[in-house]
């Protein structure tokens, strides 16, 4: 009973992005265009919009019981302007989350949801950067870094296997070169794991899961001496460093051996 009532939670859930995003696409987006301010301001009421959406849709997942969100040592909001957060991503609310927690958060969206008919006029009134181009993405993350834009990345690109280590692709490394932003790293953690890489909508776990956002120290490049090597040679030297402290951190917790994808449990 439980497993089926989260079922239906979980159902809303995706019902209501689908259907409030065509509701503000199609009524909210046309007022917001009318307001004074150019686009600068069309991006900042969008992203509040955007906010307090997912905060609502977050709050009513964790009330449904689907999950129990802890977050540990994220900064204030007025100190993340013109950082970097690069964030593990183990299931598909990530994402969800982030937006729910972290007011004005412009995203990297991949080139289907920048397309998508429903949503994409959205995250373009947002002013999120599409993934159509490498080259573009880096280009304008570091212009939006040094406007002052807080901006997330997932160095993985996707979701990825629990228990698995970290492996980043090169992009993130080749913005944090460019920009020269502060890098906040964020673990985020789902035990039992929810809506992970093959999981379905409907796939929940019987019990509430875990699901931790914690935040480490920022990190800054370590060498000074990366601007003078070849871009792919230092992109290369960055992602293993990433790479290296996000396993460091992840294996210090106790993570990494204790994740795990027994999830669907039966009920008795």
């Amino acid at each position: 009973m439980k497993r089926f009532l989260k079922v239906i939670a979980s159902g809303i859930g995706f019902s209501s992005l689908g259907l409030l995003g065509a509701l503000f696409s199609l009524l909210g987006l046309p007022i917001l265009h009318l307001l004074p301010g150019g686009p600068d301001k069309l991006h900042r009421r969008t992203r509040w919009f955007v906010f307090r959406y997912f905060k609502a849709l977050a709050g009513f997942l964790e009330w449904a019981g689907i999950f129990d969100l802890r977050t540990q040592a994220l900064p204030p909001r007025k100190e993340l302007d013109g950082v970097l957060i690069l964030a593990t991503h183990p299931g598909y609310l990530d994402v969800v989350i982030l937006l729910s927690l972290i007011d004005q958060l412009t995203c990297v969206v991949k080139a289907d949801i920048w397309n998508n008919p429903l949503f994409g006029w959205v995250v373009k009134a947002a002013g999120y950067i599409p993934a159509l181009d490498p080259t573009m993405v880096i280009e304008e993350g570091a212009k939006a870094l040094a406007r002052g834009e807080t901006i997330l990345l997932f160095p993985e690109g996707t979701r990825t296997l629990p228990g698995e280590p970290y492996a980043f692709h090169r992009g993130a490394a080749h913005l944090a070169l460019q920009s020269r932003a502060p890098i906040l790293p964020i673990l985020v953690a789902c035990e039992p794991p929810l809506l992970a890489k093959g999981h379905r909508w409907y796939e929940m776990p019987r019990d509430p899961c875990d699901y931790s956002f914690r935040a480490i120290a920022p990190l800054d490049l370590p060498w000074p001496g990366l601007s003078d090597l070849p871009p792919s040679q230092a992109a290369r030297k960055v992602t293993a460093w990433l790479e290296d402290r996000f396993n460091q951190e992840i294996h210090a917790a106790g993570h990494l051996a204790a994740r795990h994808e027994a999830v669907h449990r039966q009920d008795p």
